[in-house]
């Protein structure tokens, strides 16, 4: 069996970040929310992003508090109802789409304020720590409720990446909180997995690792010789290509992104591929048939992670 890193190896009943440092989680998570607030303040929602020519409202719409979406409030009604199924995100956002997309700047930023105010609100209540461990389901499968919620720091940060067109400028902080949250809920697919894993990111803003054994998992800092298996790189090329919005052969190709222990790395992707309901799975497992013993592979496994994760930014 292969074991994640000594300095990412969890404790027994560890769940990641909602257990080893809850205050900084929810505190990091609602910083991402102001960040992403501040950085499209003003911003014309009619301009078109880097994805797939989406305009700046098509970005924004699915991630705002809507009735007819899965707001916070239904989140932890399922939470606190033991409620472990989901529907897909997919429908969810279709959904807010069709409903809001032309909706007038106002009524989209009023959303995306109250989505963050309710996690604020949630974040200072009195029964957080114990709620914020309460399984429930979501696009990740299932997860943490904390780990759920702090998941959406991933989200900001892509799509304000996704607005650079626009003018929107992602600030450090918020790269980096949602490079830390996409590392946690690796963590938490492979935990589902029961699988003995770990992954580092190292970056010149963060270096961050998550390491499962069992149904636990860690995510903790770590340091730039950590012996886990790698990615490295910057923290905004390493959140585009887990993205899928930059090629991994053709940063690996100019030399921007560097991989260490890829035995270590390939076993990750396996456990990926192997999650319920993931998308990219088949792709991963195409990927996989490939894989030979010679440099191609370097080129390679950031391109089969980052398609793991391509469901939180569809929108």
């Amino acid at each position: 069996m292969t074991l994640p890193s000594a300095d990412l190896v969890p404790e027994r009943g560890e769940r990641g970040r909602v257990t080893s440092d809850l205050p900084d989680l929810l505190a990091s998570t609602v910083g991402a929310w102001d960040a992403l607030l501040a950085a499209v303040e003003g911003v014309d929602l009619g301009t078109v992003g880097r994805k797939d020519g989406r305009t700046a409202a098509r970005t924004l719409v699915v991630l705002g508090s809507w009735t007819e979406g899965r707001p916070l409030a239904r989140i932890r009604d399922d939470a606190l109802a033991g409620v472990l199924d989901a529907e897909p995100l997919d429908a969810i956002e279709e959904r807010v789409v069709s409903m809001h997309a032309g909706d007038d700047a106002r009524t989209i930023l009023d959303a995306l304020r109250r989505a963050r105010d309710d996690i604020a609100t949630w974040a200072s209540s009195p029964d957080v720590v114990d709620e914020a461990r309460l399984p429930v389901g979501g696009p990740l499968g299932v997860v943490p409720f904390g780990t759920l919620v702090a998941a959406t720091a991933f989200q900001c940060a892509v799509a304000a990446r996704d607005l650079g067109p626009a003018g929107v400028t992602a600030p450090d902080s918020l790269t980096t909180a949602g490079l830390a949250a996409l590392i946690d809920t690796v963590g938490a697919v492979a935990a589902q997995q029961r699988a003995a894993v770990s992954l580092a990111a190292i970056t010149p803003q963060i270096r961050v690792g998550t390491g499962s054994l069992d149904a636990d998992w860690c995510t903790r800092d770590v340091a730039d010789a950590t012996p886990s298996p790698a990615l490295i790189g910057d923290a905004g090329l390493l959140l585009d290509i887990a993205a899928g919005r930059v090629s991994a052969p053709a940063a690996y190709a100019r030399g921007d992104m560097r991989a260490r222990d890829l035995t270590g790395l390939l076993a990750l992707v396996q456990v990926l591929a192997a999650a319920p309901g993931l998308p990219g799975t088949e792709g991963l497992r195409q990927a996989l048939q490939a894989y030979t013993a010679t440099a191609d592979a370097a080129r390679k496994v950031g391109d089969a992670l980052g398609g793991a994760w391509k469901r939180w930014t569809k929108s």
